[in-house]
């Protein structure tokens, strides 16, 4: 397949909509993180919005970027599977996952923000697409994935990320969005899912 036509008619439109209401975030931070961000607090007095919006702003740029960073990733390795709507649906429905997952499994969570226990459930999803497209890198992905979040439950996150992002990593965010994905990902399997037509040279994952 031509280089030109690599990324061709892929699902591209949904990351990049979260992109731009990402960005939103960041530039309005002073005002929408308050309003937006999981506050357990906030959540208890019934504003339970925060449960999906608390995946949006983040706690300084460089946060934001390799958040984004991960985000372009997965679009490189799955977008040739699904529509913008299928991406932006899936997302929704890790981040509403995450978010319950952390309200009612981990208590010592107050305050949470950012993308990353959406990313962990995001690569097990499109994990699982490899899959039911009968591409081996699946299982490496899912595997690999919860090998990572298995090994942050016993041993914590990177101090160096922690330093990075200028706050503790939340290791039960990864925990809950991976559950999230893992669930997603396995009614991919069970369930009828529109498929893309695509040839398996079109894929760039490594």
């Amino acid at each position: 397949m031509p280089p030109s036509s690599r990324f061709k008619n892929q699902g591209l439109g949904g990351p990049l909509l979260l992109f731009a209401l990402l960005a939103i975030c960041w530039l309005a931070g002073r005002w929408l993180t308050p309003l937006l961000e999981f506050d357990r607090t906030a959540i208890a007095s019934r504003e339970w919005w925060r449960l999906l919006s608390g995946h949006l702003p983040h706690t300084n740029l460089q946060h934001l970027l390799l958040n984004c960073a991960g985000l372009l990733l997965l679009w490189i390795l799955h977008g040739l599977h699904y529509r913008p709507w299928q991406f932006l649906a899936a997302t929704a429905a890790v981040a509403l996952g995450t978010g319950a997952g952390l309200w009612f499994f981990s208590p010592q969570t107050e305050v949470y923000l950012g993308l990353s226990g959406v990313l962990h459930g995001l690569i097990i999803w499109g994990g699982f697409l490899d899959i039911r497209a009968l591409w081996r890198t699946g299982y490496l992905l899912v595997a690999g994935t919860w090998i990572k979040v298995g090994f942050e439950q016993f041993y914590g996150a990177s101090e160096a990320t922690a330093q990075l992002i200028d706050a503790a990593v939340a290791v039960d965010g990864h925990l809950w969005g991976a559950v999230a994905g893992t669930v997603l990902g396995l009614g991919v399997i069970a369930l009828p899912w529109p498929r893309k037509q695509h040839r398996r040279t079109s894929a760039t994952a490594s």
